[in-house]
């Protein structure tokens, strides 16, 4: 692949010249992760940085309880992993997994700190990135504590209709393997209650699940439905 060409449509690194691109892609590798591949866990040292080029992958945690949830869904173009400013030995806290096939475009913690000396403008970049994923995770911890179950699965659905859903007029298609179990880590709640609210809403001609893919039907109602 073009590791220049993809970097620089990366919000990351927008407005870099080309040869600031051209030395910065040196320090990235490209890895390639199989469905259910675990990338990192949670507890690892030296998790590095890493750009989605192609897939999906998912970030989880493990609750006091043992129970498992999934903090966020990270699609092409959206970074993921762990920096820590001020520590040599920076720790992962959540374990990241390869939903499908995935290639990833991973540099080190000492590079990307070096990329930072280098490019100051980074350094911003990366805060305000960093600080997205924290809302994203404040949205979603909200969310669990306020919402009713049916609210968010309906906001969860949405989310994945914006970030990785085609349009096909009167439908938004998701492409990708959500189980239920899935959709049960994603929003607090027993796979049995997933299966029977998503079991009413396909009955209902609010969505259709097939294999690999759920299509949503009425995203205005599903709109009703988010607090």
């Amino acid at each position: 692949m073009d590791k220049d060409a993809f970097l620089k449509n990366i919000r990351l690194f927008s407005g870099l010249k080309d040869n600031e691109i051209r030395e910065i892609s040196k320090y990235f590798h490209l890895k390639e992760f199989h469905k259910n591949e675990y990338v990192f866990f949670e507890g690892d040292e030296e998790p590095g940085i890493y750009i989605v080029i192609d897939g999906i992958i998912k970030l989880t945690k493990e609750t006091a309880e043992g129970k498992t949830v999934i903090l966020r869904l990270v699609t092409p173009g959206e970074v993921f992993g762990w920096l820590v400013l001020g520590e040599s030995r920076p720790t992962s806290t959540y374990t990241a997994q390869a939903l499908i096939d995935s290639k990833v475009l991973y540099i080190s913690n000492a590079d990307f700190l070096r990329l930072m000396t280098e490019y100051p403008a980074l350094a911003v970049r990366i805060t305000c990135e960093a600080s997205k994923m924290v809302l994203e995770a404040y949205d979603r911890l909200k969310s669990l504590a306020a919402e009713k179950v049916e609210g968010r699965i309906a906001s969860l659905l949405l989310e994945l209709s914006k970030k990785i859903g085609e349009d096909h007029g009167n439908r938004i298609v998701i492409k990708a393997p959500i189980t239920r179990q899935d959709l049960a880590e994603m929003t607090g709640t027993t796979v049995e209650t997933a299966i029977r609210i998503m079991s009413k809403w396909k009955k209902e001609g609010l969505i259709n699940t097939e294999r690999g893919k759920i299509e949503i039907l009425d995203p205005e109602y599903l709109e009703t439905l988010v607090s």
